[in-house]
């Protein structure tokens, strides 16, 4: 018999840490709502896994790895058991350092304590197991909320939010996943627990205060309008979307409310129609996957790095395109990146139900591929999970460039081999 947990810390940082996500500096001056982690744990009696959501830009593998050993440590949970997502939130901060970029190691004291809260997190969601069955249900939101934000350019070539130039674009490359997935775990005597899964950028209200974005106006709905549950938002594969209609732009708080409040209308509705389906029996496996690096450009790294300093101290006298960005940013970065990255591709199944995650920002790509692979489950497809190695593009974005494929640091093969490997362990 299944089992299922829940539980929650808030792990707002201290006002002055600095916020990652953007070209420039920022710094925490504020809390618009509080940052937390979130939990869920699955045990089938014999075999436990547990899923944590941190509300971070996200969790390099470099920190990943050391969470998860600590959480085993403290558990007795096997190492490949611990699924960690950074849901990506623009106003929060970069746990570790990846290739080229270093980590924040400024407050120890905080950074000692989040390790103590995410053993906290698992250690309740552990406790809090009862016998559970499963429902799962999907369905389009009302809205429109995700946008692929990569369009082909009149003149041919590919540009990442082209903004103003919205007359010269031909149109998206790609298409955009709007589907609310739910996986509803019935507990009797407890809480029921929404799981939910949607796919875009929660980089919509910018600014220098702390905030969940959408997926904590998701969380806070869902329970406001159903009070017997907990729920968990799991971000997807969004590396090539956001929340931008490049016809109608808008963002901000109130924007971000509104995109909550649309996905938790999907949940209400699909609370009481949910089909329940078999997660008796709990497995779990997780590989780090050696990525050659894209070392194109050498000879470029000294003036990519004076144009970036130019860029961030407005020397430049000239608007710079994320493209450019992009590809400055990867090659002056060059000297510091290894030959091989290794991109964590992680699994958890409760019959079948499954989730699956890459260790950094895929494609939309990536989500409907790993559906594709496993049409006899309910697949829930994530972004950043024990790592956040950068942009995972399709095979095909390496050629037509745009912002996401200039800055990853990654080799075209690195698509077919993580996705193939997704699809293998959803299949064993």
């Amino acid at each position: 018999m299944l089992k299922a947990g829940f539980s929650r810390v808030d792990v707002t940082p201290p006002l002055g840490t600095p916020l990652h996500g953007y070209y420039r500096d920022r710094f925490a001056d504020g809390v618009l709502d509080p940052l937390e982690l979130n939990c869920v744990a699955l045990s089938d009696g014999e075999n436990t896994a547990v899923i944590v959501t941190g509300d971070f830009l996200y969790i390099c593998e470099s920190a990943a790895t050391p969470i998860r050993k600590l959480i085993s440590q403290k558990t007795g949970l096997d190492e490949k058991a611990v699924f960690l997502q950074g849901l990506h939130q623009h106003t929060s901060f970069r746990l570790g350092a990846r290739a080229g970029v270093a980590a924040w190691e400024d407050d120890r004291v905080y950074l000692e304590m989040l390790n103590r809260k995410y053993c906290d997190v698992v250690t309740m969601a552990l406790d809090d197991m009862s016998e559970a069955t499963v429902g799962v249900g999907a369905e389009e939101a009302s809205e429109p909320l995700s946008f692929i934000r990569r369009f082909r350019m009149k003149d041919g070539s590919t540009r990442t939010n082209p903004g103003s130039m919205v007359d010269e674009v031909e149109g998206p490359i790609g298409e955009a996943d709007n589907t609310v997935r739910l996986v509803r775990f019935m507990r009797e005597g407890k809480k029921d627990i929404a799981l939910v899964n949607f796919h875009t950028h929660p980089d919509v209200i910018s600014g220098n205060k702390f905030s969940a974005d959408w997926p904590g106006f998701v969380r806070r709905f869902t329970e406001k309008d159903i009070p017997d549950c907990h729920c968990i938002l799991m971000n997807g594969p969004q590396g090539d979307t956001n929340h931008v209609d490049i016809y109608n732009r808008r963002g901000g708080y109130a924007h971000s409310e509104f995109m909550g409040r649309t996905i938790a209308d999907s949940v209400v509705n699909l609370w009481d129609k949910t089909e329940k389906i078999d997660a008796e029996g709990v497995s779990f496996d997780l590989e780090l996957i050696p990525i050659p690096t894209n070392t194109r450009g050498m000879e470029r790294v000294e003036e990519c790095a004076e144009l970036l300093r130019k860029h961030k101290a407005k020397e430049l006298g000239y608007s710079v395109s994320l493209n450019d960005l992009g590809e400055w940013g990867r090659i002056a970065r060059i000297y510091e990146q290894p030959l091989f990255v290794k991109v964590p591709v992680s699994c958890i199944k409760a019959g079948k139900l499954a989730f699956v995650g890459w260790g950094g920002e895929p494609f939309t790509e990536y989500s409907r591929a790993a559906h594709d692979s496993a049409p006899d489950k309910f697949v829930i497809a994530c972004c950043l999970v024990n790592g956040g190695e950068g942009y995972l593009p399709s095979k095909s974005a390496f050629d037509e460039g745009g912002y996401e494929a200039n800055s990853s640091v990654f080799m075209p093969e690195l698509t077919e081999r993580l996705q193939s490997k997704a699809a293998e362990m959803l299949a064993d």
